[in-house]
């Protein structure tokens, strides 16, 4: 299965950034069988030439029917997508249902993923049905904002970037009616994330902002503070509901059945009714829709009663995910998500039989389980995120084993809705391993050099690729290096450790040391306008009073006005 997740993977990643390169894929795809089937036939030159050839023909036919696939997948889509995003710059009337729970953005409004019902310009849109991302001012009548709810807005529409899955943005502009809450499940699930999260909000924070985020993945109550620290620390993972969930809900729902004396059958049923519950009340998110879908196929294996491998699983679930959706492959969540899993699967256990030579067993797997993870994404967080962790280790050695309590405790109070006094029981038990997580991240994330910057990009990730198998090959190892080998390796982590530091050291606290701190500027408004622009708006200098910049100066010009007159 590794090649042929890889080759899912690289061929999905390819038609997301250049959509023409999909028929490009199925064509060639047919002439690759094609050709293979007559290399296959008419190879007669050597016994050990064909056997190469007749071993390696069944993979290559899967590898070229999976990137064939995938290329029609991509090419069914195209036409749709490129017309949402030749709306791009128009305003258009859109009705939209929703797919995934709103955050807030830095903008203030509350933005979702969202499937276009009807969107075009005028009273009456066409029908079209493409992914979108939408961006929507809060307010009351949002309050319940979630999947399968279907607005009707009026839109500025903005092309999205190579890559998204969205097909395009769109910004609302003017009133949103709410013109269903979707289909029964959708709303119960609804009321049930709302009363819960009412619910959390009479608790104490930080754990009441947190909470909402470990047992039903909604993050809208996280402050800017809360998150900073929970990316800080590297605990940020644990807000989004992610295949230890859905494993922690499975393995219940399975228990409870195996305790009650129900057979094999019986247990892998309410194992699948039990996460279909909870991906429906979660939402289905690309970590969710990656954890459900492995877990559907080890379920079903499990059913079969045939022996089964967490890798290939993983690796089976990827690649039917791709092949459904091909821009699932430049989703940072479903990269992630996938990366932390194979992570756990491969690395962990040669990681914890290295620390096992230092460390007594248990603790050796305590620590080699946020280790393999933290090898496995940080080169994926190196490609977009402008600071690394140095603490998230020792920060989920200290709140993960919080995680599943506050996790099960709450889907406990979900469950428990219709008895107010034991839903706020379990919910105010929930909220103890919630507060602990929230305030081990703070207090991590505060640590001197908690954090280092580093420039985002390809090269940052190669280089924390490198750091990544040299630690795993330093630890898991157990031949030591010798002769020149030792002396290359050992030289190559040595620059790398110090251009990464030495970039940290420099950007970080040199940097503040070297630059002044709460600038005040003061301009003497004179009625004939000034020569210092701001191109950010409006600013002030406390220490003066005063306003500056080009949203000001009408201010300006009435304060002095003002001043004139008395």
């Amino acid at each position: 299965m590794v090649p042929v997740a890889v080759t899912a993977w690289a061929v999905a990643l390819l038609v997301s950034f250049l959509p023409w390169s999909a028929g490009l894929l199925i064509g060639g795809s047919v002439i690759g069988t094609v050709s293979a089937l007559v290399v296959l036939r008419w190879c007669r030159r050597g016994a050990r030439l064909r056997a190469v050839v007749v071993g390696a023909a069944p993979l290559g036919a899967v590898c070229l029917a999976v990137a064939g696939a995938i290329g029609l997948s991509a090419a069914w889509a195209a036409p749709a997508r490129a017309e949402a995003a030749a709306l791009a710059g128009h305003a258009v009337t859109v009705e939209v249902s929703v797919r995934s729970l709103p955050s807030v953005g830095a903008d203030g409004r509350l933005w979702a993923d969202a499937d276009t019902i009807r969107i075009g310009p005028g009273e009456h849109p066409g029908a079209l049905s493409v992914p979108v991302r939408i961006g929507v001012p809060p307010g009351p009548a949002l309050a319940t904002l979630g999947p399968g709810t279907a607005l009707r807005f009026t839109a500025e529409v903005k092309g999205a970037d190579a890559g998204e899955r969205a097909a395009a943005v769109l910004f609302a502009r003017g009133a949103v009616v709410q013109v269903s809450r979707g289909g029964p499940i959708e709303t119960i699930a609804g009321d049930v994330r709302a009363a819960f999260i009412a619910r959390t909000r009479l608790l104490p924070e930080p754990g009441s902002e947190l909470l909402p985020g470990l047992a039903v993945g909604d993050v809208r109550a996280v402050s800017d503070e809360l998150d900073a620290a929970m990316k800080a620390s590297g605990l940020s993972h644990l807000t989004a509901v992610s295949g230890s969930n859905l494993a922690l809900v499975a393995a219940a729902a399975f228990g409870v059945v195996a305790l009650c004396g129900g057979g094999r059958r019986l247990r892998v049923l309410a194992a699948v009714v039990a996460l279909a519950g909870f991906v429906v009340l979660v939402t289905p998110q690309p970590s969710v829709i990656r954890a459900a879908a492995m877990a559907g196929v080890a379920l079903s294996a499990l059913l079969l009663g045939r022996p089964r491998a967490g890798l290939s699983v993983l690796l089976l679930a990827v690649t039917v995910l791709l092949l459904a959706d091909p821009h699932l492959a430049a989703a940072p969540g479903f990269a992630l998500s996938a990366a932390a899993t194979a992570g756990l699967v491969v690395l962990a256990p040669p990681l914890a039989a290295g620390l096992s030579r230092w460390l007594p067993r248990p603790v050796a797997l305590a620590v080699a389980v946020p280790l393999s993870a933290q090898l496995a994404c940080g080169p994926i967080i190196a490609l977009f995120a402008a600071q690394q962790s140095l603490i998230s280790v020792v920060a989920n050695l200290l709140a993960e084993p919080a995680s599943p309590i506050a996790t099960v405790l709450g889907l406990l109070a979900c469950l428990a809705m219709p008895i107010p006094p034991l839903a706020d029981l379990l919910a105010a038990a929930a909220w103890l391993p919630s507060a602990w997580i929230a305030q081990t991240a703070l207090v991590t994330a505060g640590l001197p050099l908690a954090t280092i910057e580093a420039p985002a990009g390809v090269g940052m990730a190669l280089i924390m690729a490198v750091l990544s198998a040299a630690t795993f090959w330093a630890i898991a190892s157990h031949r030591p290096l010798r002769g020149p080998w030792r002396a290359l390796v050992g030289g190559l982590v040595a620059v790398v450790l110090g251009s990464v530091t030495g970039w940290g050291i420099v950007t970080g606290p040199v940097a503040v040391l070297q630059r002044p701190a709460d600038w005040g500027i003061g301009l003497c408004d004179v009625g004939q306008g000034d020569a210092s622009r701001n191109g950010q708006g409006m600013r002030k200098a406390p220490w003066l009073g005063m306003s500056w910049g080009p949203l000001a100066r009408d201010q300006r010009s009435a304060e002095v006005a003002a001043r004139a007159s008395s």
